[in-house]
C-alpha cells in the first residue's frame, strides 16, 4: 500500500526551511547596501572627513593620507562661529564650512556673508599652523548629473583656495584642492537637511 505525499512534502519543506536558516545573519555593523539617493559614508570609526581621506590620499602628490585617521571633535577658542566646525588629531585639522556660508545654489562665487567665516578660518590656520600644508576639499550631494557635481565641487574648493590667498594672505605654495564631488557624504542623500550637509568645503591643514 502507497504512503501518503502529504507527510513527504512537509518533511521537505521543513528541510528547505531549515537549510535557510543556517546562513549567516546580517549584522547592524555591516555596510549595508544602499541607492545612489540614499547612499551614507559607511562609518566604521572613522568620521567623514577621516574617510574622505581615501580619496584625499590618492592625490597625485600624495601630500595628504587620511585612510586611517580618526578625527574627533576639536574645540578651539578663537572658532567661535556656529558656522565654522573643526574636527581633527594629532596630525590633522579640519575647518568645515557649509555651503549656505559660502555660496549660492549651484554657484561657485563667495558671497560676501562667508567673510566672517573664512577670516575666522584664517586666523585660527595663522595662528596654530603658520607655515603648515593646507588642503581645500570640496563636496556636493547627490542629486543631478555626477561630472557636474564634481566640477562644482573643484570650482568652489578653487574659489576658496583664491579667497585664501588674495584675501587671507596665505601663501599659494601652501595650497591643493582636492574635488570630492558627491563622494564621501556626511548625511543621507534621502533628505533635504542632509543634501544641505553634504554640500560643504573642508579646509584640511597638517599639524606638525
Amino acid at each position: 500500500m502507497r504512503k501518503p505525499l502529504f507527510p513527504l512534502l512537509a518533511a521537505l519543506t521543513f528541510l528547505v526551511a531549515a537549510c535557510d536558516g543556517l546562513k549567516k545573519p546580517e549584522t547592524k555593523d555591516q555596510p549595508q547596501e544602499a541607492t545612489r539617493d540614499t547612499a551614507v559614508v559607511y562609518r566604521d570609526g572613522q568620521t567623514a572627513a577621516a574617510s574622505a581621506g581615501n580619496a584625499v590620499g590618492s592625490a597625485a602628490d600624495n601630500a595628504f593620507d587620511l585612510t586611517k585617521a580618526e578625527l574627533k571633535e576639536v574645540k578651539f577658542k578663537e572658532v567661535n562661529l556656529p558656522d565654522v566646525t573643526v574636527r581633527g588629531n594629532d596630525d590633522y585639522s579640519i575647518y568645515g564650512l557649509e555651503e549656505k556660508v559660502l555660496f549660492d545654489t549651484g554657484k561657485s562665487e563667495i558671497k560676501a556673508g562667508a567673510a566672517n567665516a573664512l577670516n575666522q578660518v584664517v586666523a585660527s590656520i595663522e595662528q596654530r599652523y603658520g607655515k603648515n600644508q593646507i588642503q581645500v576639499m570640496g563636496f556636493a550631494d547627490s542629486r543631478g548629473d555626477k561630472d557636474f557635481n564634481k566640477e562644482l565641487s573643484e570650482s568652489r574648493a578653487e574659489a576658496v583656495k583664491n579667497w585664501l590667498t588674495t584675501n587671507g594672505k596665505i601663501d599659494a605654495g601652501r595650497l591643493s584642492v582636492e574635488p570630492m564631488g558627491e563622494a564621501m557624504p556626511a548625511a543621507s542623500n534621502a533628505t533635504a537637511a542632509g543634501r544641505q550637509e553634504n554640500r560643504r568645503v573642508e579646509i584640511a591643514v597638517r599639524t606638525r
